[in-house]
């Protein structure tokens, strides 16, 4: 008698746990609720960004910081600030030391990664110190990451 006890004792057991949604907590179904709506909302946005955010070519300016004796020249620190809609990798950026319309000397650095509405700093070396000349500073080209 007491083996069919048992038996019916595990057949009430098997039953209980045959459901597991009924053995879920409401603080289970809370946080499985609040990382759904967390999971959704971080998909509505890049969604929406995506779809609203218009692509402009890079936008670059370039300006000088300093000048400094290095070595046997001069370094010329340059700030690259990038005003457009989109990336420009392997951004190339040309100084020039002129007088009287002509170029004395030139110099080039290589930004490799300028994302929109970001700035980052180069440097370009000279021989000659660029205080006694025109300092002409502009991008040259880039590339589409």
């Amino acid at each position: 008698m007491s083996n069919a006890k048992a038996a019916q004792a595990d057949t009430r057991d098997a039953r209980h746990h045959a459901h597991p949604a009924e053995a879920t907590s409401p603080w289970e179904w809370a946080v499985a609720a609040l990382g759904l709506v967390l999971i959704v909302g971080a998909v509505g946005y890049l969604a929406y960004f995506a779809l609203t955010t218009r692509s402009e070519p890079p936008s670059v300016l370039v300006t000088a910081e300093s000048v400094a004796p290095s070595g046997e020249g001069y370094l010329v620190t340059v700030k690259a600030a990038n005003r457009g809609g989109s990336t420009a990798a392997a951004l190339t950026i040309e100084g020039t030391l002129m007088r009287d319309g002509s170029i004395v000397e030139s110099s080039e650095a290589t930004i490799d990664y300028l994302p929109r509405s970001s700035e980052r700093q180069a440097g370009l070396f000279f021989t000659r110190d660029p205080s006694q000349y025109r300092l002409d500073l502009r991008p040259k080209g880039y590339a589409s990451p």
